[in-house]
């Protein structure tokens, strides 16, 4: 159900990623908000380096690929995308415990990221909590997201 990420799902990863962003984040941020951000994945070597860069799982339902989550060496969550057919099924959830306790075998203690206002909840559930709020740029269009972190004690 959960593996590393090969080269041959690259395509598969950026319609979730596009098709997440294109039907989930109408209801919580402006048009302008949502295109700016749906248009990341069209950025080849980018969306690229974002996925390979640190080290992603996908989640698979019967051998097709509906989520991924990338965990860097330092314990950034780089992202968390789960197909939006899939939306509020759990998914998000599992996957993101999942790669917390790759994490974990890794000797990571703490976990930090910036999550967005849909995915601040799956973040919530898997025991992060919010730092504070910050407003980031693409292109000339501003986002606010949440920064949160969760720390592993022994």
């Amino acid at each position: 159900m959960f593996r590393l990420i090969s080269t041959s799902d690259f395509v598969r990863v950026q319609k979730i990623y596009q098709n997440s962003v294109l039907k989930l984040a109408p209801s919580l941020y402006s048009p302008e908000q949502v295109m700016a951000w749906s248009l990341f994945p069209n950025n080849i070597q980018k969306f690229y380096s974002f996925v390979f860069n640190p080290d992603t799982y996908v989640i698979e339902n019967k051998e097709e690929i509906i989520g991924f989550c990338g965990l860097e060496k330092d314990g950034h969550i780089a992202s968390l995308y789960v197909d939006p057919s899939y939306n509020r099924q759990g998914y998000g959830t599992k996957l993101l415990q999942y790669v917390l306790e790759q994490g974990i075998k890794a000797k990571i203690n703490r976990f930090y990221t910036e999550a967005s206002f849909f995915s601040h909840p799956v973040f919530l559930r898997c025991g992060f909590v919010v730092l504070e709020m910050e407003t980031v740029k693409y292109g000339v269009v501003s986002f606010q997201r949440y920064k949160m972190e969760k720390e592993i004690i022994e």
